[in-house]
């Protein structure tokens, strides 16, 4: 369903109109034809791999911890297993076992494992979360280089080349024989995921109206959270974990064919001057949503803004509200995908049963995209943020008393769930966010830069569930609540873009913010500081 069209001439124009893109996408979208639904849906298709290349390792190199067996021959490992019940972590990593050339134990699951080839466990299983982690080295280095790719080549290009060389790395690891080489792979897999995924998420924030926008936004997240099922799906009736890669490879391909047909966004096309490129694309649109409307009356407001990346960079320091929110919202994605890929990664160590654990935590996920379209429609942008985070501090206290439920439930399971719930809405979230509060022709730069600081906050979080290992369960818990506070306290200074339009330029947000009267943190802290130093103690004389 491409949107190949050829302009309908009106006889008789009438005064010409200076409208903005906004405005007119306002005006085609009236309501939402199914049409227009299979487009979207259709272009964010890549999504439904992107889950499943982050979480692949978690699948393909699992360690088997309660799958194993002392070896006959080995009197150490069967006379301190005597005191145990069952193959578990504990019996295996307490005794100091040796995998290695058959000494104490053999692995007796039936499912291959690049964690279980290559000697991953106890001490070593650091190279296992490694893998994880070097993923989003990969996202951090490509969405930095992508700073300015969006805003120079278009959100669609961007994009392709993102997929293709994700696309290339996801079926090269189908052949990866070495720790060594799989990192490599990571890393170019992820260069490729991030850069696809925010291309492909900015081109849809751009076709949106403003009033469908966080529908849509629910919408297309929710296609990147079906990826759960598809990568439990295929890792449970695929036991060599070589195929599972190959298999995502070939969906990851086919996700893209989709993309080609679409054409540019046009609000990148208007910011490159290209006005008729813009018409042709927006007349398409309406043609595709049943409620075709003519451009040839209308001009489309635009500010030539062809840029290099230097003078896109130096836009911060002229325009210190958009440098100021940009530094904002770096920290809350930061903050957030810590929290999010922190539980993510670490259902193992909350929950015995791989494929449960990411089930549930897939309905949890599609759950809280749910919940978020009522939530944002009810408190906005900036206050939905601000609920969502503070219930999940309140989650992961209720986490941290010992309560056993039923089976395998107990009370931390419950809450961490419900907690993560929170977590994934507020970071679905921050992406409407921040493309709604960057201007178009900084924001492929400012998602970059927000999904940047997330790639890092990305790679520490799978590190934070090796914290079970080592010390108290809640710990890392405490740590969670604490990060979702800092978070919270940054959205407060964060300006709301709740029913307002989408900014076109750096000047327009600097204009609108002026109106405003958006409090400054810098301020605000010296403030707080000067009303210490005047609330000093009188000493009192006995």
């Amino acid at each position: 369903m491409g949107f190949d069209s050829e302009s309908d001439k009106l006889q008789d124009g009438p005064t010409m109109e200076h409208l903005k893109i906004e405005e007119v996408v306002d005006r085609i979208v009236t309501k939402t034809s199914p049409n227009l639904i299979v487009v979207f849906l259709s272009a964010a298709l890549f999504g439904l791999v992107a889950a499943p290349q982050t979480y692949i390792p978690v699948f393909t190199g699992f360690i088997p911890y309660s799958e194993w067996e002392c070896l006959p021959n080995s009197t150490r490992c069967i006379s301190h297993f005597s005191t145990f019940e069952k193959a578990s972590i504990k019996a295996l990593c307490d005794n100091d076992f040796n995998f290695k050339d058959g000494i104490d134990f053999k692995w007796t699951t039936e499912r291959t494992s690049f964690a279980v080839d290559w000697g991953f466990y106890c001490s070593t299983e650091s190279k296992q979360k490694m893998v994880s982690s070097f993923f989003f080295i990969g996202g951090f280095i490509g969405l930095l280089c992508a700073t300015n790719l969006f805003d120079k080549i278009g959100r669609k290009k961007g994009a392709l080349i993102g997929g293709i060389i994700s696309v290339i790395a996801t079926l090269a690891g189908t052949f990866v024989n070495s720790y060594g080489v799989m990192l490599v792979v990571r890393i170019v897999q992820g260069f490729g995921r991030m850069i696809c995924w925010t291309g492909i998420y900015c081109w849809i924030l751009e076709f949106s109206p403003g009033r469908l926008r966080n529908i849509y936004n629910a919408s297309i997240l929710m296609v990147w959270g079906s990826g759960y099922s598809v990568i439990v799906l295929s890792s449970y009736l695929i036991t060599d974990w070589n195929y599972i890669w190959l298999c995502l490879g070939i969906l990851s391909l086919v996700s893209l064919i989709p993309f080609l047909v679409y054409p540019e966004s046009p609000r990148f096309e208007l910011i490159k001057g290209r006005e008729k490129e813009a018409k042709k694309t927006l007349e398409a649109f309406s043609r595709v949503n049943k409620n075709f409307i003519p451009l040839d009356n209308i001009t489309l407001i635009n500010e030539d803004r062809s840029q290099t990346f230097i003078e896109q960079i130096k836009d911060f320091r002229k325009a210190p509200v958009m440098l100021r929110e940009t530094l904002l919202l770096i920290f809350v994605w930061f903050v957030c995908a810590a929290l999010f890929y922190g539980f993510n990664f670490g259902w193992t160590k909350i929950s015995s049963n791989l494929y449960s654990s990411y089930l549930f935590a897939w309905i949890g996920e599609m759950s809280s995209y749910i919940l978020m379209i009522p939530i944002t429609a009810y408190f906005g942008r900036k206050n939905g943020m601000i609920f969502l985070l503070g219930s999940s501090i309140i989650f992961f206290g209720i986490a941290m008393p010992d309560l056993q439920i039923y089976g395998d439930w107990d009370l931390q399971r419950i809450a961490c769930l419900l907690g993560t719930m929170c977590v994934s809405a507020a970071f679905a979230l921050s992406y409407l966010y921040a493309g709604e509060l960057a201007p178009t022709t900084h924001r492929g730069m400012v998602l970059s830069l927000c999904s940047s600081s997330a790639r890092v906050g990305s790679f520490i979080g799978p590190y934070i569930s090796l914290l079970y290992n080592v010390t108290d369960r809640r710990v890392p818990l405490v740590m969670f609540s604490v990060g979702s506070a800092l978070a919270c306290l940054a959205t407060m200074f964060l300006a709301d873009s709740t029913g307002r339009s989408i900014p076109e330029t750096p000047q327009e947000r600097e204009d609108r913010a002026s109106k405003e009267g958006l409090p400054n943190p810098a301020e605000f802290f010296k403030g707080v500081l000067k009303s210490c130093k005047r609330e000093t103690p009188q000493s009192q004389e006995l």
